[in-house]
């Protein structure tokens, strides 16, 4: 007999599955509990979408990734003008076949959703939602690279997240990255405990709070923009699952742009600063050989040995490093 109501509708769940056609009374007798406890736990999988038929009449079995997308249509409707975001999210869950067995299990409740109309309001919102912050920040950012006032803005807010103890990771475009005042300020979350990955696509920009709150963002057809605000484990346990899908095939953001250079290692010498210099202000390889005196050839081997010092490997990398060094 299961532990309890919710293992008993997961046990009945994998029997129906396997056995459609059998009558109440047997469901009754291979589980080994009441008949009011398999009406109880029918019930739960009919709310859940995973179940048609009542007593009586042969089960249908209804796929889990299709019973969670009724339920994402469902509550969806009930949000105004949220069907371009419930879209989007749909088309996210059909490529992540390895979310079916957390699917199977899932809980439905009624999830809350709340839009906020408006950059503006969203900030504030994401701002009391950073204040109340107990245990753990999950964030992935599908934009590009942060302007300076955004990041002034959210810098000490990140901060004093952190110096409570709050577990932070983030997930960052390639793209962002190749923004210097993108990457000094990831560099600055790095250092005072943030995990940090770096990605080349990500579906949607979201924020997920404690495991109880989420914030997606979302865009009008007229053009206007905001969030929505989703509350419920279903939803919040559905876009955690599809953020640690997207940390685990992201890369470690130390990996993507190169090793530090230690302030105590091997000084360059005049020409290697240069180099760096005009790495980072992105001239081409012909320019700064002519910039150097040197032919092509006598270039890419400088260049060679100056990437082997550092622990580099693209140019990118190199303009990090001259920025690390205070040469730009």
């Amino acid at each position: 007999m299961p532990d309890s109501a919710h293992d008993l509708a997961i046990s009945l769940y994998r029997l129906a599955r396997q056995n459609g056609d059998w009558s109440d009374d047997r469901m009754t007798e291979t589980l080994g509990v009441t008949p009011e406890a398999l009406a109880a736990a029918r019930e739960e999988l009919v709310q859940l979408g995973l179940v048609r038929g009542t007593a009586g009449e042969r089960w249908t079995v209804v796929d889990p990734m299709r019973a969670a997308e009724q339920v994402l249509q469902d509550h969806g409707r009930s949000v105004a003008d949220w069907s371009e975001t419930a879209s989007r999210l749909a088309a996210d869950i059909e490529s992540m076949a390895a979310l079916l067995p957390a699917l199977r299990v899932v809980v439905d409740d009624d999830a809350m959703n709340t839009v906020l109309e408006g950059n503006e309001t969203a900030r504030a919102f994401l701002a009391e939602l950073g204040d109340s912050l107990q245990h753990q920040l999950l964030t992935a950012h599908s934009g590009g690279a942060l302007p300076q006032e955004a990041i002034d803005a959210a810098l000490p807010q990140d901060l004093a997240v952190l110096e409570r103890g709050v577990e932070v990771r983030t997930i960052y475009l390639t793209s962002a990255v190749r923004s210097l005042p993108t990457l000094r300020y990831l560099e600055q979350l790095t250092e005072a405990g943030a995990q940090v990955r770096i990605r080349d696509t990500l579906p949607f920009r979201m924020v997920l709070a404690d495991g109880v709150t989420a914030v997606c963002s979302m865009k009008w057809a007229e053009g206007r923009s905001g969030a929505v605000v989703v509350r419920g484990s279903a939803y919040v346990q559905l876009l955690t699952r599809m953020f640690e899908f997207c940390w685990a095939e992201a890369t470690p953001m130390e990996a993507t742009i190169g090793r530090p250079v230690r302030t105590n290692g091997p000084d360059l010498d005049d020409e290697q600063r240069l180099m760096l210099r005009l790495f980072a202000d992105g001239l081409t390889d012909q320019a700064i050989a002519r910039q150097l005196g040197v032919a092509p050839r006598t270039f890419t081997r400088k260049t060679r040995l100056l990437f082997e010092q550092l622990g580099i490997e693209s140019r990118f990398q190199a303009g990090v490093q001259a920025v690390r060094r205070g040469l730009v």
